[in-house]
């Protein structure tokens, strides 16, 4: 084969090939980035001495009395990279669980909790109780090419303070 016909061929399948895998390459850096910061953030948060003050009883843990309480909420929207949306695509055709989201969804969970748990804290609450996460799509569907998709995930619970005695 001439080697201009050689280039041709590579240059067609980079083309086709080539933003699907800079897209898996980048999306999966930056992931790793934002996961590896908010493991940094809770590791440090755990090893303060602060406790583990977020569940999802309906009662408080102690049995004191409360001085002080307070609804508390965070929320956060995130998306998948076109990679994940492309993987996400076919098993959403062929069927089966779609694994490609579990990084960024697992991130939103455990980001929201978090910073729920650190506004707690900084406003001197010993305990959320009663905590709930909701997740919801954000989507939008066009005739064209223009399709984008993120979920929003949203943690509230009350915030309660102890009576120091």
């Amino acid at each position: 084969m001439e080697p201009i016909v050689v280039f041709w061929y590579g240059f067609i399948i980079f083309l086709s090939v080539g933003p699907w895998f800079f897209s898996w390459l980048i999306g999966n850096w930056h992931q790793g980035r934002i996961i590896d910061r908010l493991a940094t953030e809770e590791k440090s948060l755990n090893d303060s001495g602060a406790g583990h003050p977020v569940n999802n009883l309906s009662k408080p843990s102690k049995d004191t009395n409360i001085e002080n309480s307070m609804l508390v909420m965070s929320s956060i929207s995130v998306g998948p990279s076109w990679w994940q949306m492309m993987l996400g695509g076919w098993k959403n055709f062929f069927g089966g669980r779609i694994e490609s989201y579990d990084k960024m969804l697992g991130y939103g969970r455990r980001k929201v909790l978090h910073d729920m748990r650190v506004q707690a804290l900084q406003q001197g609450f010993d305990e959320v109780i009663n905590v709930r996460v909701e997740t919801s799509m954000v989507s939008k569907k066009s005739k064209g090419d223009d399709k984008t998709a993120g979920y929003e995930f949203i943690a509230y619970g009350t915030a309660i303070k102890y009576v120091r005695s």
